[in-house]
């Protein structure tokens, strides 16, 4: 086995990795949705964001893989991370580098490999988003092209992080990030949308479940509640956490039946995902649409209309027949 060494600007690539805060910590949808597509866009059984430390690649989000790190020395991303472009492996047995790897040789049984660096400002190799199989196989060139694409969304997520503009607790934008997005995209002169909807949710009586209950049934109802935003709203638009127990949603091009829709599905999913919780609380949504965006129109009015006029929605203590 050839073990992974160290990178020519290590140190500098170490500082970067550790000042992003990311490593050991939780799961986030952002980056579980990437793993889910990379997995259906692949075909393969296992695929990883794998972060590599200075003795450890750690996985950020995985599917396929029982552990959530392995040495660095065995990991075939840390060769993945020493050159800018894909490292495809497409039979480890083959490979004398990989050939008696202890990954390759035992569990997961890595076959096939194909690994996609990302970095902050493509010099500083952080880590990659990799598929593997247990069989030798290849990866088409449009595979590949996607591939591509969905690490440079990891990119793009983890830029986010640095600039802090998402959420820790729920992994949406916070009020910075979703300031400065929805504004840049409202300045942008050639903005051709012409539907935009802009939704208020704020959930209400947390403070009794946090009483009732503890902080962390509190902080699981906000994670849910942003999991369920995501889930139902998020391919349309963008998504932030406000302050406290707001959140903010603007949709792009959706006519008023279909967020009607939207919102339906919304809250029966958040039935669903609270089904075992049992925590009772009571949510408000304002919403306004509008048909043409001008100077006159920015996030602050949009929020002012949207609030205006609101109706309430009851998750129940008891969730698991509805729907």
């Amino acid at each position: 086995m050839e073990p992974a060494r160290p990178t020519h600007n290590e140190q500098q690539r170490l500082h970067a990795l550790h000042d992003l805060g990311i490593l050991d910590t939780g799961h986030e949808d952002r980056f579980e949705r990437i793993v889910r597509v990379a997995a259906y866009v692949s075909d393969c059984p296992v695929v990883a964001i794998s972060l590599v430390d200075e003795q450890r690649q750690w996985f950020k989000a995985k599917r396929g893989l029982a552990v959530n790190q392995t040495s660095r020395s065995e990991s075939i991303c840390g060769h993945a991370i020493q050159q800018l472009e894909p490292l495809i492996v497409e039979d480890t047995h083959n490979d004398r580098r990989f050939a008696d790897n202890p990954l390759v040789t035992g569990p997961p049984y890595i076959r096939f490999y194909a690994g996609f660096p990302f970095s902050l400002d493509s010099e500083h190799l952080l880590g990659t988003l990799c598929v593997i199989d247990h069989h030798p196989r290849e990866l088409t060139d449009a595979c590949q092209r996607a591939l591509s694409d969905l690490a440079r969304i990891v990119e793009h997520e983890l830029i986010m992080t640095q600039q802090n503009v998402i959420d820790p607790l729920t992994g949406v934008f916070n009020r910075r990030g979703f300031y400065r997005e929805v504004n840049s995209y409202l300045t942008d002169d050639v903005v051709i949308e012409d539907q935009h909807t802009l939704l208020h949710f704020d959930v209400r009586q947390l403070q009794g479940v946090n009483q009732r209950y503890g902080k962390h049934a509190g902080d699981k109802v906000l994670k849910e509640f942003a999991g369920c935003l995501t889930d139902v709203f998020g391919d349309l638009g963008w998504i932030g956490r406000l302050e406290g127990c707001e959140f903010a949603v603007l949709l792009i091009q959706q006519d008023v039946d279909a967020v009607e829709a939207q919102l339906d599905r919304f809250y029966l999913r958040l039935c669903r995902r609270l089904s075992l919780e049992r925590y009772p609380f009571i949510y408000s949504v304002g919403l306004a649409h509008f048909s043409q965006i001008d100077e006159t129109v920015t996030l602050e009015t949009m929020l002012l209309d949207a609030t205006s006029d609101t109706r309430r929605y009851a998750v129940p203590e008891e969730t698991r027949h509805i729907g």
